[in-house]
């Protein structure tokens, strides 16, 4: 007797567990289907050349556009290419003329010296 209470006890917990309503995500990966002039499914009927004939139709009207694409990519590749060109280089080691400081006599040690320090103050 308590081994068929069980069992009827999951079986309404399945049944009544188990719901089948529309999730919140099913179809986001839809197009609205008030937008003008696409298709929101891909039309797949017709053998292959129909469907070539389609996919080259769809191309031709939406050539202008894709051209216009194409040039602006192109465009903004080249502005960021020109901008890491332009960009310092972190690890960058930049060379300091202080031949005129050394003349001036504002170095302290040997003028031969690996490393040079030269002290710098602004009292504006």
């Amino acid at each position: 007797m308590k081994r068929l209470a069980t069992i009827a006890a999951v079986l309404l917990l399945t049944s009544t567990g188990c719901e089948n309503a529309k999730s919140k995500l099913d179809g986001s990966g839809e197009l609205p289907s008030n937008t003008p002039g696409v298709s929101s499914v891909a039309d797949h009927s017709g053998d292959m050349e129909t469907r070539v004939r389609r996919l080259e139709d769809n191309y031709a009207k939406h050539a202008e556009a894709l051209d216009f694409l194409g040039k602006v990519y192109a465009q903004q590749k080249q502005q960021q290419q020109q901008q890491a060109r332009e960009e310092m280089d972190p690890n960058a080691v930049f060379a300091v003329d202080i031949e005129q400081n050394i003349k001036a006599g504002l170095v302290e040690g040997k003028n031969d010296a690996f490393v040079t320090i030269i002290e710098a103050w602004d009292f504006a």
